[in-house]
């Protein structure tokens, strides 16, 4: 995510109708070298294409809105929020913005995902916050998105676009998590259920997430990759029954569920192992059932629950 406000400016003129690299040079009154660059910015970033016009005289090179979703959403906010796009989404707001828009996180956990420092975000989150972009519970901050709700779809769309074959998941920056259904588009860390084989509960699957850039993934991370996958009761009494024989430690846990988005759906789930309730459905989970959930767990060699 590399949108800062030469982009964004460069943008809102297309948006109005300019169409040349020439008046676009012009109306951002920039050079047409460093015009070309910032159009290619946003080019690489899905925002705007290229293409030739072989009905105009001179140069044929006319530039267009892409047709992806981020490039929709942003369109819509030009409309929505013109006065917040220069001021807020771009550069290092716009990553910690980012890091925010889908769960509840600290700072700290934002600052390490967005690589924005603390001091920055320290800088700005007063504002953010008295301009309703974020909101406070304790020391956890996210994204407002009842009062903006466009926003929060631009962030999403655009932090996980991808041309990766495979279903996103997850992502931020170069970092994604993708699910795919054909062992021969696996690439990098194969992770979640997928896994859970190689710690003792061995699942049953017919698609699997992979996370690229590889690398070695430790069990509280195939865990809470694993949340992805977790849509009804079977895979839900599977991660509990993951998370109890391989004693994962909560304080590690914790951290990695805000940085992928799933911080309210932990702290749920963990509320499922204190529950002396039969059956219960908390938000984010699918139903919990204490029978199937023991049957499940006694599969494994899990005894105490």
């Amino acid at each position: 995510m590399k949108l800062n406000k030469s982009m964004i400016e460069a943008f809102t003129e297309v948006v109005r109708g300019i169409n040349t690299i020439e008046n676009l040079a012009l109306a951002m009154r920039k050079s047409p070298n460093r015009t070309v660059e910032i159009i290619k910015d946003l080019e690489n970033e899905g925002f705007l294409n290229k293409r030739t016009d072989y009905s105009i005289k001179g140069s044929r090179k006319i530039i267009e809105l892409a047709n992806t979703y981020p490039a929709v959403k942003l369109k819509e906010i030009i409309f929505e929020y013109p006065t917040i796009l220069g001021d807020v989404l771009s550069d290092s707001k716009l990553l910690f913005l980012a890091a925010l828009s889908e769960d509840w996180m600290t700072t700290a956990v934002a600052s390490d995902l967005s690589l924005v420092s603390k001091y920055m975000i320290e800088r700005y989150r007063k504002m953010l916050k008295d301009r309703g972009l974020i909101i406070q519970k304790k020391e956890l901050y996210t994204l407002n998105e009842k009062a903006w709700p466009s926003v929060k779809d631009f962030l999403m769309a655009y932090r996980n676009y991808s041309a990766i074959r495979g279903n996103v998941k997850w992502k931020y920056q170069d970092d994604v998590l993708f699910e795919v259904d054909n062992a021969e588009l696996m690439q990098g860390s194969v992770t979640g259920l997928y896994s859970y084989k190689n710690y003792g509960v061995k699942v049953r699957v017919i698609s699997a997430l992979c996370l690229l850039p590889k690398k070695k993934l430790s069990k509280e991370e195939i865990f809470i990759h694993s949340l992805f996958e977790v849509n009804d009761p079977r895979t839900l009494h599977l991660a509990l029954t993951f998370y109890i024989k391989n004693k994962l430690n909560y304080k590690k846990v914790l951290p990695l569920a805000m940085k992928y988005g799933k911080y309210t759906m932990f702290q749920n789930l963990i509320s499922l192992l204190k529950t002396k309730q039969d059956r219960i459905k908390l938000d984010n989970l699918p139903e919990f059932d204490r029978k199937d959930f023991i049957r499940i767990a006694h599969m494994y060699g899990v005894k105490d629950v």
